[in-house]
């Protein structure tokens, strides 16, 4: 599941991001005054939000401040201005802040609670050994490689990538180790190395909650295009373009690997052994986990094939983020031992409340620009300009900018910022918008190239297995397949489930 610093662009202390934040440090206010100044064709609101927005965006991608604080800042800043369009000043607070209450913000919280009950209890651990002790993937280094990119897969589906990355770095470690026998690192290490933060990159598409940039996504396309994804409709698409990249992946970076005489799955039963039997939180955070992942099934089946009154029950009475919630409760109510809950407050207190705070600002301001016409304005400009007479185009425009914006700042930031862009100007070209939302939304994900992308990738560059130039290379080459693989599968995926 995603959290704020692994969608971050890159990592604290290096020379880009300190450069990075102090020009953009001065380069957003100056922003907010050119265009306070300039004589835009746009109403009033809607000509002071431009100029606060051109503020925030200049502040998300240097992140002079963290990127939370602007997202609080800027319908702040929108109060503060005049860019909120209400009948008296309570009305005018209530819409700008009224997002943070989102209750899709409920949904990521209770899966939150249940990520980190995972791994308070490792869990998530077990999972991983459980799979990398079979035969099947420890025959050879190159299923070695596969069985780690399968298990990361699917564990960032549910958790943090960077939680899900760090906790398979040492597993990793320790049977390359063994299938090295005192040799130097080589190509075999480097693949291995670069599987984890790839794949669990990867694995954040699957589902709603598996990392910020769906949340977000998810979120703008009902609100400003008014359609809702539930959590099976999502995994529909998610998991299927995963599946695709996940193929590819395996393919790209086990080319070439040789076979090992070492027993590679001997490690991983040792390493099984060693967590001993199911402790009690295990088995309950797994419980609140079954329940949360069978109520969202329900829903998604209930929706796609249920009647209108069973529908209508769900939405109203238990929707996702409910789920959420209720399944994460269990972990609070049922101790793991005598006066120990499954999860204290002081563990649930570690979640990414950053990312929360990121999600509703820029909920916030998304809905002020549908109110204040700014969004519209944008939109109708942008097709004047560009042309777009087709989804398919505006699809590969829409990937092609997500992904390169997720190389060089916040994933999660790039898709609070890109994904209303991308809809407005779809609705404005009397084009379907959930295909390019949805483009956009996933290729906010990426992030391949350099060890400053994504946290996932600056840890497993840090373990020295992993030569720069390498995965700079494999990183575009997984860019350019990931964004022919979003662009066609997505056109395949939107007819075969009716969203042409």
């Amino acid at each position: 599941m995603g959290n704020l610093l692994e969608e971050g662009a890159g990592v604290p202390g290096s020379s880009v991001d300190w450069w990075r934040s102090r020009v953009s440090l001065v380069v957003g206010p100056l922003l907010f005054i050119a265009l306070w100044f300039a004589p835009l064709p746009i109403g009033t609101e809607a000509h002071r939000l431009a100029a606060v927005m051109a503020l925030v965006v200049a502040f998300w991608i240097g992140e002079p401040i963290p990127v939370a604080v602007t997202a609080l800042l800027g319908p702040t800043l929108a109060l503060l201005v005049g860019a909120v369009p209400a009948a008296s000043s309570r009305d005018a607070a209530k819409i700008a802040f009224g997002e943070f209450g989102n209750p899709i913000l409920m949904l990521f919280i209770g899966g939150f609670f249940i990520a980190e009950s995972m791994t308070v209890h490792g869990l998530d651990r077990r999972i991983a050994m459980s799979i990398l002790s079979r035969r099947a993937f420890s025959a050879s280094p190159a299923r070695m490689v596969i069985g780690l990119g399968l298990c990361c897969w699917f564990l960032s589906m549910w958790m943090s990538n960077t939680a899900t990355t760090a906790l398979l770095i040492p597993i990793a470690g320790g049977m390359l180790a063994v299938a090295r026998k005192g040799r130097p690192p080589g190509k075999l290490d480097a693949a291995a190395m670069l599987m984890l933060p790839f794949a669990a990159t990867v694995g954040g598409l699957g589902t709603p909650v598996g990392t910020a940039p769906n949340i977000i996504g998810i979120a703008q396309m009902e609100k400003l295009a008014g359609y809702k994804f539930g959590f099976l409709a999502w995994m529909k698409f998610g998991v299927v373009i995963g599946a695709l990249m996940m193929i590819a992946l395996s393919w790209l970076l086990t080319r070439g690997l040789g076979r090992s005489d070492v027993d590679l799955r001997a490690h991983a039963i040792a390493e099984k052994k060693n967590l001993g039997g199911w402790k009690r939180g295990e088995k309950i955070t797994l419980l609140a986990f079954g329940v949360a992942i069978t109520l969202w099934v329900a829903t998604g089946l209930v929706q796609a094939f249920g009647s209108k009154a069973a529908t209508e029950w769900f939405e109203g009475h238990l929707p996702e983020g409910g789920i959420a919630l209720l399944a994460s409760s269990i972990l609070f109510m049922i101790p793991a031992a005598p006066g120990r809950p499954t999860l204290t407050w002081r563990e649930a207190a570690r979640i990414d409340w950053g990312t929360l705070m990121l999600l509703g600002g820029g909920l916030a301001l998304g809905d002020l620009m549908l109110k204040t016409g700014l969004a519209k304005a944008l939109g109708e400009g942008t097709v004047h300009h560009l042309g777009v007479t087709s989804a398919f185009w505006l699809m590969a425009a829409s990937a092609a900018m997500a992904i390169l914006l997720s190389e060089v700042t916040s994933n999660t930031a790039t898709a609070t910022m890109l994904v209303p862009v991308v809809i407005s100007i779809a609705i404005n070209a009397r084009l379907n918008p959930i295909p390019p939302a949805l483009a956009a939304t996933m290729g906010c994900s990426f992030g391949f190239m350099l060890p400053v992308s994504t946290p996932p990738n600056a840890i497993a560059y840090g373990t020295g297995l992993i030569p720069i130039a390498t995965m700079a290379k494999k990183g575009l080459i997984f860019d350019i397949i990931g964004f022919f693989l979003i662009l066609g599968g997505l056109s395949l995926l939107v007819r075969l489930f009716g969203l042409k």
